[in-house]
């Protein structure tokens, strides 16, 4: 079995709990039947959610217009022109049932789609809370986290990437568990689709990388393979997407050409007019937006997308250099909304800001708890941290909202769960190192 010596031995060998860790003899370890039943109900409570939100096919962004194009035969295409405005993996997720089903049937099969997204990414953190040592309480913390949290459960009812996103960090952070080279590219692959879903979250790849480097396991030759095998596999995964776009745009875009756009939405004249300068909790609406999106498409008439891509980052980071107090205050204000315990006032009720904010602060608490514990700075717990990190530094610049943090809420249930009371200390994650032994820990966690 993984995790014992291959010697030969006179008796039966006799595995006592690392040190660390508490004797998980003391009680025995919950069957599975727990973990099912979170999923069981995270998939109850998006149904619930989906069933009563009348613009559960919204569709703001275009996915469906893309999978039926594709679905269609036309290619990646909206208005009968190829883009790469949008990432292609949640219209390629979408176009079979674009294709199969009828109109009338199409949004239960976007619901039965993210339901299932939804549900696997709950099991998906259990069982990553398991191999990073969590003991099996622990992991449920986990998983409730990832089952419950009120705005990955109501983004389960749009037409957008933020469901599948969270599947894919939450299977990338699971593939991180896994030893030796073969893991680093799994999770490599990992970071490829994710940034095909949701390009915000390449710069995760790049951080996760880095991290492996200074705590990965192993020495420093392991390490720089491990780090060379998961940018690699990265890139690869991100290879047909960038080499299509060269045959129709004369150049490799390697996500998308809609990051100029979102960089300009939140660093214009305009928006820190109406939202920066002026009263508490503004939304940016009206006139001002309006007249402003009326500008950049007149501004941007005629160009090829990368190039009204370039445009626009351009008039964005010329702002940040004329106006570098107002740049700086609208970063800090970005960041505040991103890890907000509420969502505007401006949009959403009194009642459902409150129970968001009873949800969001004491899981903020366990937040910073758990980040002060050693565990989750250790390999691969620290991946969770880089996620964290790099997508707050990804909206300190660019457009961002509440919704914006979806995708990461496996990573924040991971390190939350560390932090919860059912035991004593924040157990090493594992596995570790390359080899067989590094499972011996993570298979025998705390409780």
């Amino acid at each position: 079995m993984m995790g014992f010596s291959a010697r030969p031995t006179r008796g039966p060998a006799i595995r006592e709990p690392p040190p660390d860790l508490p004797d998980r003899r003391r009680s025995p370890a919950p069957k599975g039947w727990p973990l099912v039943a979170l999923v069981a109900a995270a998939v109850g409570v998006r149904l619930v959610v989906i069933a009563a939100g009348p613009d559960r096919l919204d569709d703001h962004d275009r996915y469906l217009s893309l999978a039926r194009s594709l679905a269609a035969g036309r290619g990646f295409a909206l208005d009968g022109r190829a883009t790469a405005y949008r990432p292609p993996l949640y219209p390629i997720l979408l176009a079979p049932m674009v294709g199969l089903l009828p109109d009338p049937a199409l949004p239960w099969g976007v619901a039965g789609l993210h339901l299932t997204l939804g549900g696997g990414t709950v099991a998906l953190v259990g069982w990553t809370a398991r191999r990073w040592g969590l003991g099996p309480r622990r992991a449920l913390v986990a998983a409730a986290v990832a089952a419950f949290d009120p705005v990955l459960v109501v983004q389960a009812r749009s037409v957008m990437t933020e469901t599948p996103a969270a599947f894919l960090v939450a299977a990338t952070l699971a593939a991180l568990t896994a030893p030796g080279l073969g893991g680093a590219t799994c999770s490599g692959i990992g970071f490829g689709l994710a940034a095909l879903c949701r390009p915000s979250l390449l710069p995760w790849a790049v951080a996760t990388a880095c991290a492996g480097l200074v705590v990965g396991p192993g020495g420093r030759k392991a390490r720089v393979a491990r780090g060379a095998a998961l940018i690699l596999a990265t890139a690869a995964t991100l290879a047909p997407w960038a080499a299509r776009n060269a045959s129709i745009f004369g150049e490799p875009v390697w996500t998308t050409t809609h990051g100029g756009y979102t960089l300009a939405l939140a660093n214009n004249p305009a928006y820190y007019a109406d939202v920066l300068d002026g009263p508490p909790g503004a939304v940016w609406s009206g006139a001002n937006q309006d007249a402003w999106f009326a500008a950049v498409s007149r501004s941007t008439a005629g160009m090829r997308e990368p190039e009204a891509d370039r445009a626009l980052r351009a008039s964005a980071l010329a702002m940040a250099r004329e106006r570098p107090s107002e740049f700086a205050r609208a970063s800090i204000a970005r960041l505040g909304r991103f890890w907000g315990v509420a969502p505007a006032g401006a949009v959403y009720p009194a009642t459902v800001r409150a129970a968001c904010a009873a949800w969001t602060v004491p899981l903020w608490v366990g937040l910073v708890v758990g980040l002060a514990r050693p565990g989750c700075w250790r390999w691969p717990g620290v991946a969770a941290v880089a996620g964290l990190a790099s997508l707050s530094l990804v909206h300190l610049l660019y457009w961002t909202d509440l919704r914006m943090r979806a995708p990461i809420v496996p990573a924040i249930a991971l390190i939350v769960a560390g932090a919860s009371p059912f035991s004593r200390r924040f157990p090493s994650p594992g596995p570790a190192a390359g080899t067989a032994k590094a499972v011996a820990p993570v298979v025998s966690g705390g409780k």
